[in-house]
C-alpha cells in the first residue's frame, strides 16, 4: 500500500502532465493560427512577385522529385518533361494521370467548381464502368469536399456516402486516397485513387508537381461562370480561409473545452456558444452573399476539432449550415 507522501507526489505528477498537455496543445493551436493569418497576408498582396516565385518553385520541385524517384523508371522523368510543356487542359490531365501509374492502381481526376466537381479523366476504371464525363455536386461527395476544405490528403472508403455514387462507381470499394491539387492558393482539382499497392508518397509528388505546373502557367480553364456571378472566386477563398482561422481561434483559447468535448464526444455541447456564433457571423458573411457558398465552416470542425470524426460533435450539434 503506498503512502500518503507517495500519493501526493502521483497527484502532482499527473496535475504536472495534464498541464503540459494542455499548454502543448494551445501551442499547437497558437502556430497553426499564426500560419493562417500569415497565408490571409499572402494572399492580399505580393501579386507581382507570383510569376517569378511560381516557376523558381516548380523548378526546384522537379528537380527535388527528379532525384528522389531517381531509383524507379523512366516514368517520372517522362512526366516531369510533359509537365514542363503542357498547352491544354486535357494535356495537363493525361500527364497527371500517366504520372500516377506508378503509384497506384486506379485513379480519377476532377476540376474543382464552386459547388460541384467536374470529372476530367480516369484511369483503369473498373470493368464495365467505362469513363464517361460527369459533374457532382460537393454536397454529394463529402470527402472530397472535406479534403477541398482541409486542403489536405485524405484516406476514406470508396463508397457512395463518401465519393457519391458517380465517383464510387469508378473504383471497386475499398480504400481511397483523396488529394487536392493546390494552384495560386486555392484547390484547382481533386485526384482519387485507389488500388494495391499504392504509394501515397509518390502520389503527393506527383500532386504537388500539378500544382506547380497549374501556377506556373495558370490555371489551363477559367472557373465557371458561376462562381464569377456569385462575387468571384475570392469570396470562395476568403471563405475557406475565415473557416479555418475561426476554428483555429477556438482551439487555441478554448483548448480544454475542445479536450473534454472529444473525450465526451460532445463538442458542441462544450463549445456551444463559440461554434453558434461562428455560424452566425459565417452564414452572414458568406451564405448571404452566395447561394452557391459550401458550408466551410462545419467541414473545419469537423477536420480541426473532431479529428475527421463527424459523431464526435454531438447529437446536439444542429449539423451544416442550410
Amino acid at each position: 500500500m503506498s503512502s500518503p507522501a507517495a500519493q501526493h507526489n502521483s497527484r502532482i505528477s499527473s496535475a504536472i502532465s495534464r498541464e503540459r498537455e494542455a499548454a502543448r496543445r494551445q501551442l499547437s493551436a497558437a502556430w497553426q493560427l499564426q500560419v493562417f493569418r500569415v497565408e490571409e497576408a499572402l494572399a492580399t498582396g505580393w501579386q507581382e512577385h507570383l510569376a517569378r516565385v511560381f516557376d523558381e518553385r516548380f523548378s526546384k520541385l522537379a528537380a527535388q522529385i527528379e532525384r528522389e524517384f531517381a531509383a524507379g523508371t523512366g516514368e517520372v522523368n517522362r512526366a516531369l518533361r510533359r509537365f514542363a510543356t503542357w498547352e491544354s487542359r486535357e494535356q495537363w490531365a493525361a500527364a497527371l494521370l500517366d504520372s500516377v501509374s506508378a503509384f497506384c492502381a486506379r485513379a480519377a481526376l476532377f476540376e474543382v467548381g464552386p459547388r460541384s466537381l467536374l470529372a476530367l479523366r480516369a484511369r483503369r476504371p473498373i470493368e464495365g464502368a467505362p469513363f464517361q464525363p460527369l459533374e457532382v455536386p460537393l454536397a454529394q461527395a463529402p470527402a472530397l469536399a472535406a479534403a477541398i476544405a482541409s486542403r489536405g490528403t485524405l484516406v476514406t472508403l470508396a463508397t457512395a456516402a463518401e465519393l457519391s455514387s458517380g465517383i464510387a462507381g469508378l473504383f471497386e470499394g475499398g480504400r481511397c486516397t483523396v488529394l487536392p491539387i493546390l494552384s495560386r492558393q486555392r484547390v484547382a482539382a481533386v485526384l482519387v485513387a485507389a488500388g494495391d499497392p499504392i504509394d501515397p508518397n509518390g502520389l503527393e509528388a506527383m500532386a504537388a508537381l500539378a500544382g506547380a505546373a497549374l501556377e506556373r502557367r495558370g490555371r489551363p480553364d477559367p472557373l465557371p461562370e458561376t462562381a464569377e456571378s456569385a462575387g468571384g472566386e475570392a469570396l470562395f477563398l476568403r471563405a475557406q480561409r475565415v473557416a479555418r482561422t475561426r476554428v483555429a481561434e477556438i482551439r487555441l483559447h478554448k483548448s480544454r473545452e475542445v479536450a473534454q468535448g472529444r473525450a465526451a464526444r460532445r463538442l458542441y455541447a462544450f463549445l456551444k456558444e463559440e461554434i453558434d456564433a461562428a455560424r452566425l457571423d459565417y452564414a452572414r458573411e458568406f451564405l448571404q452573399a452566395s447561394p452557391l457558398m459550401p458550408d466551410y465552416l462545419h467541414l473545419e470542425l469537423i477536420r480541426t476539432l473532431a479529428n475527421d470524426e463527424t459523431a464526435v460533435l454531438g447529437e446536439e450539434y444542429p449539423g451544416p449550415l442550410a
